[in-house]
């Protein structure tokens, strides 16, 4: 094992003590406490899974106070990005649909930011509900759907309601991966499909960004996951990783699989703009990924088993 920081933490999916450091993180030095502790990124060898080592001590308040300030960016926002947002959605409940095995009924969508997926759900024929430490939500949504905010530990949701429980870009957020995915299971239904989002932090677009940073001389400043400037991710996966964690919260795998990197970035922003000229010079690597089988994101679709 490599040098140690101070307070070393185990990995949360394996309990594995045995890391390797990967690098440093960028830091935004208004995030706060920054400094106070002398933070790296490590890979657990165990199970391949990445997080922060010492464990992050923000408080709920001040994660809250982070999301509802600047997560949902302009980007976010433009009629291609929302767009898209429409079509990956309707692709993902047409999956779902098709593994689903039990009556449609109650549809959780945890993290569901601004409720996009909420309506996308109805439409499809489920009773849908959002769960958010942040609230984001449009104003058509958060008057027609059910809203918890805060931990979805905090949530008090009966056991075995849920039909489906939909998480896009949520668990590389949370503190205790494994205490969420727990929480999950008692509160889907058997038969119940949990659909899953998270960047891959394997991807060869990470690869090559981690050698744009060692060449630029930067490379031990330099972290898989990012939890110290938006978007915040303080856990980061593999495919590896995403096995072991179902495995040991007793989920049976319906399908793991990339994808992601073929978008057709010039609709995404202002020709030859800086984003659209970065975008360019990358397609090429986002075609290889997809090739390659290794790319930005890895979705999830697992069921609880059957009593």
């Amino acid at each position: 094992m490599n040098e140690s920081p101070a307070r070393e933490t185990a990995c949360n999916l394996c309990n594995s003590a045995q890391y390797t450091i990967i690098g440093k993180p960028r830091i935004d030095h208004s995030f706060p406490r920054a400094k106070v502790n002398d933070y790296h990124i490590v890979k657990c060898m165990g199970c391949g899974f990445y997080y922060v080592n010492p464990r992050i001590d923000l408080t709920e308040a001040e994660w809250t106070s982070l999301y509802e300030k600047d997560y949902f960016g302009e980007s976010m926002k433009t009629p291609w990005q929302v767009n898209l947002n429409h079509r990956e959605n309707e692709q993902r409940l047409k999956q779902i649909a098709t593994a689903l095995k039990i009556e449609k009924g109650p549809f959780l969508d945890m993290g569901c930011g601004e409720g996009y997926m909420l309506k996308h759900a109805a439409d499809h024929g489920f009773t849908p509900q959002g769960c958010d430490i942040a609230f984001n939500l449009l104003p058509d949504f958060s008057e027609r759907f059910p809203f918890f905010k805060g931990n979805i530990l905090d949530a008090a949701y009966p056991d075995n309601f849920f039909t489906v429980i939909y998480m896009d870009s949520v668990m590389e957020h949370v503190s205790d991966p494994t205490a969420v995915l727990t929480e999950l299971q008692r509160i889907l239904k058997p038969g119940g499909l949990l659909l899953m989002i998270v960047p891959n932090e394997d991807s060869l677009m990470n690869t090559l960004t981690k050698w744009g940073y060692f060449l630029s001389l930067n490379g031990k400043k330099y972290g898989k996951i990012k939890p110290f400037v938006t978007p915040y991710h303080i856990n980061g996966f593999t495919k590896k990783a995403l096995k072991s964690l179902f495995l040991r919260n007793h989920f049976e795998l319906v399908r793991l699989k990339g994808f992601g990197g073929s978008y057709t970035f010039w609709k995404a922003s202002k020709p030859f703009s800086k984003s659209w000229l970065v975008n360019l010079f990358l397609y090429p690597a986002g075609l290889l990924s997809i090739l390659l089988g290794n790319q930005i994101q890895l979705m999830t679709l697992v069921r609880k088993p059957l009593e």
